[in-house]
């Protein structure tokens, strides 16, 4: 078992009584503070071994893989360990930095692949910088057992000079056999670096599924020309949806983009867009009060009175989606009240604490949303174990009735945290400031 604080509490309370004798012995006191050490050290050895194990059977062996399988098993290895150590623990923020460090490395490990393989067949090394990033719960760094794939890709424009006669033939295999007309000109520098990275995210996605991580269902993926492009392509899609509503970015799309995070390449490619991608979003009040409208509108599944709403009929029939129904929620509206009192953080609990620091939020709903937060995550990660052992459930969807009176009683202080704060953002942000 890692090591946990609470044991400290739970010996002391074992021995309350004899520990406020005032009559106790320089020997009798010895003998309370070499139990608690030798406590201490049996836990200590437990999490020494724990460390130990997490690092020769995944990250270790994720360095040293030269095939997909390898990486598989080293996924699955660590969704095990992870899930067994929160079993044991129940520590929500050690499951998210386990599981950012672990497929960190192993996505950092299957791009360094696919660029050997890339250069292998011919199309070459990347011909210019680029930055991998993680987006939704990869990018805020809030991973638990079951991951998808949520990135984007963002490159160098390439130089004028730069020519590769192996990537031109590469490019012109490829649209011959799409039966598309070449000009006789052939590609220019940037049809060539778009269409080597078009190339490195499909295969990229492909391994990635092949090793554990699900193709993500919105198509957010590099392999999807919405999430890849270069430095320029990302400034354009911003520049058209915020400012001419138009392009093929959509409202969502902005939002998802405000959790991006750096995983693989050069980081100050994604640090200096998104540094003009924050500006223009603060700038345009209008569509920053749009996306504040929507975060107070999320509903939660708590009825008038206090119950849970749930499905009517169908296979989820008097269960509700804690995923749309509480989780979604909160994040969305921590999103954009931080983002609206200029607070760029990607983390929401990190984003909790800086409304706080600020002074926007008081510290009694800084601590209900951090207990929310908390709530919300324990009870998805508890769906997704179960999950894990029959995939035949929707693990998204919680039973009411299969709860404890003290678990729901968690469930409803947790929403009524949620609405409390949609609230008072509708009537700070929203109402209170000149949109």
């Amino acid at each position: 078992m890692p090591l946990n604080f609470s044991i400290i509490e739970s010996y002391i309370e074992d021995h309350r009584d004899i520990i406020k004798d005032r009559l106790l012995l320089r020997n009798e006191r010895y003998r309370l503070l070499a139990g608690l050490g030798n406590t201490l050290q049996s836990t200590l050895k437990d999490y020494e071994i724990f460390e130990s194990e997490f690092s020769s059977l995944v990250l270790h062996k994720i360095d040293g893989a030269i095939s997909l399988e390898e990486l598989r098993v080293c996924h699955e290895t660590a969704v095990a360990g992870i899930e067994n150590f929160y079993l044991e623990e129940e520590t929500v923020l050690d499951v998210h930095d386990l599981f950012r460090i672990a497929r960190d490395k192993l996505i950092i490990r299957i791009l360094t692949m696919v660029e050997k393989e890339m250069e292998e067949e011919g199309f070459g090394k990347p011909p210019t910088d680029y930055i991998w990033a993680g987006l939704g719960s990869e990018g805020r760094d809030e991973q638990t057992m079951i991951t998808d794939q949520d990135n984007m890709i963002v490159y160098e424009e390439p130089e004028k000079n730069f020519v590769s006669d192996n990537l031109r033939k590469k490019w012109r295999e490829e649209f011959e056999q799409r039966d598309i007309r070449i000009s006789e000109d052939g590609p220019g520098p940037k049809q060539l670096v778009d269409y080597y990275y078009e190339i490195f995210s499909r295969k990229a996605a492909d391994r990635l599924h092949a090793v554990g991580f699900e193709r993500c269902k919105g198509g957010i993926m590099p392999s999807n020309e919405k999430w890849r492009g270069s430095v320029e392509d990302w400034r354009k899609r911003i520049e058209d949806r915020l400012t001419y509503e138009q392009g093929i970015f959509e409202s969502l799309d902005v939002i998802i983009l405000t959790d991006a995070r750096s995983v693989k390449g050069n980081t100050k490619l994604l640090d200096s867009f998104m540094e003009y991608f924050f500006k223009k979003l603060t700038e345009n009040k209008h569509v920053m009060k749009d996306f504040i409208q929507s975060a107070v509108l999320m509903p939660s599944a708590l009825t008038f009175f206090g119950g849970f709403k749930t499905e009517k009929e169908g296979e989820n029939k008097d269960k509700f989606n804690i995923k749309l129904l509480g989780w979604a929620p909160l994040i969305l509206a921590v999103r954009m009240a931080a983002l609206v009192s200029g607070i760029y953080e990607r983390n929401t609990l990190q984003r909790i604490q800086s409304l706080r620091k600020k002074n926007i939020i008081k510290r009694d709903m800084e601590k209900d949303l951090t207990d929310a937060y908390f709530t919300f995550v324990r009870f998805r990660i508890i769906s997704q174990i179960n999950y894990r052992a029959d995939n035949t459930k929707n693990m998204n969807y919680l039973k009411p009735d299969m709860l404890g009176p003290e678990e729901q009683e968690r469930l409803r202080r947790a929403m009524k945290a949620v609405e409390a704060f949609q609230k008072y953002i509708q009537e700070t942000q929203l109402f209170g400031q000149p949109f």
